[in-house]
């Protein structure tokens, strides 16, 4: 996390040194990481930060510079089940068992570009499009899991095994490329500070693999919506 800090930092301090005119600002945001596709079966969303800085390049285009970190560690428990087919009761039946004891986190920090386009101006508003692309560090990783699957076949406490789990752990980490679009809104209430929500769709292009004995599709692409809400500062 340290190197990611630095790797900010010193961005930051580049924008700075080549600002010419007093347009340049620097700026922080929270973001909401919201887990779609493939990606929300695993994971739920958590917030992370965003430090950016830039500058207009025309009346209509700005470009800015930033760094992002977020880590999302609660998992979907809605979708942690295993369902097993077994013929103990007599016929061919399907058994449903939930995945209490699953754990799995997943961090991802990097840097991108994003270019803004000036959609609509008023007066102390204005709103962007906005496109971005850049890499990211990141790493996946689900504990083990040991579990013994049992169904009450009678109904009065006659507990039958029906399956053993034994799932050693999986670790993934990867540097990979990343895109995001979106709008921004942008309320100028006191100048030199400008208010920011925006609204991203985020891609992470990397795949999760699978572990069908939990029940854990491949995630092929990472996606998020992200929801962001920070201040910017004009110098």
């Amino acid at each position: 996390m340290k190197k990611y800090f630095i790797a900010a930092v010193v961005l930051l301090i580049n924008f700075t040194l080549i600002a010419q005119e007093n347009n340049f600002f620097v700026g922080a945001s929270s973001v909401y990481n919201i887990p779609v596709g493939m990606m929300s079966k695993r994971m739920q969303g958590n917030i992370g930060v965003m430090l950016f800085a830039g500058k207009p390049v025309s009346t209509d285009w700005t470009w800015i510079g930033k760094f992002e970190y977020f880590k999302l560690t609660d998992v979907n428990k809605d979708e942690m089940k295993k369902f097993v087919k077994s013929d103990v009761l007599g016929d061919l039946k399907t058994f449903e068992f939930q995945l209490h004891k699953m754990k799995m986190e997943f961090t991802a920090a990097g840097l991108s570009a994003e270019a803004k386009y000036k959609l609509l101006r008023a007066e102390g508003f204005n709103c962007d499009v906005n496109f971005g692309f850049g890499f990211y560090f990141w790493e996946y990783f689900r504990e083990s899991y040991k579990d013994s699957l049992t169904i009450d076949s009678t109904g009065t406490g006659n507990f039958v095994l029906i399956e053993t789990l034994d799932v050693p752990s999986l670790r993934q980490k990867d540097w990979s490329g990343t895109l995001n679009f979106g709008t921004d809104l942008n309320f100028n209430f006191f100048h030199p500070v400008t208010f920011i929500l925006s609204a991203n769709y985020k891609l992470i292009i990397a795949e999760l693999w699978p572990t069908l004995a939990l029940n854990l599709e491949n995630v092929s692409g990472i996606q998020f919506i992200e929801l962001r809400a920070g201040l910017k500062y004009e110098f």
